[in-house]
């Protein structure tokens, strides 16, 4: 429970902090102002989940789906603040010449991007329908469960070590290829199981 706040916590300051950038950003390039507009509202729509998301459970029970969802939202939200908070704070700090180094912003974000997926393919299995709502059996639904988590684990691993060790734009190119890739694998076995399992021949 306390790291639940703790999460809560941090990413209602990195909303707030974000908007802050933001809004200097604004007064530091007032032409720009169309730019500023869009990830404003992005804030804004995160703080709004936050906000719903914690007022959904109060008034749910305490069961562990609605508060598994809120944990989801919440993660979810610190993730991507950081995203647009680094760049945004990166852009500020140029305007003032403080910083030089363009492809650190690309680089910092594309490695919580890699964080994200992992964080995403871990707790994926949790967040699937349970066993007992599926029409295939349970082994099939498990095996697919952890195949799925894998590959979004492995896919966010290797895209934040392409932008730790390659030059951007080839860590771009890798990270859409790993992406699509696990894309791919995930549709597939969906598709396949979702697909009739037919008994074995004399098997009744």
């Amino acid at each position: 429970m306390v790291s639940n706040s703790m999460m809560f916590r941090a990413a209602s300051v990195l909303t707030a902090v974000g908007i802050v950038l933001v809004v200097a950003n604004w007064y530091t390039k007032p032409e720009a102002g169309l730019a500023w507009a869009a990830p404003l509202a992005m804030f804004a729509v995160m703080i709004a989940a936050l906000r719903l998301s914690r007022r959904a459970l109060r008034g749910a029970t305490e069961a562990a789906t609605p508060r598994r969802s809120r944990d989801w939202i919440t993660t979810a939200v610190v993730f991507a603040a950081l995203m647009m908070g680094i760049p945004l704070a990166l852009t500020l700090a140029r305007s003032y010449g403080v910083v030089d180094d363009v492809d650190f912003g690309r680089r910092s974000t594309g490695v919580l991007s890699g964080a994200f997926l992992v964080m995403l393919g871990n707790v994926m299995p949790k967040m699937l329908p349970p066993l007992s709502s599926m029409r295939c059996d349970g082994a099939r639904q498990q095996a697919f469960q952890r195949l799925a988590g894998w590959t979004w684990v492995l896919c966010g691993l290797g895209s934040a070590i392409g932008w730790l060790a390659l030059p951007v734009d080839s860590a771009e190119i890798a990270t859409t290829v790993l992406i699509v890739a696990a894309m791919v694998v995930t549709i597939v076995q969906v598709l396949r199981l979702r697909r009739p399992r037919h008994p074995a021949p004399g098997l009744s």
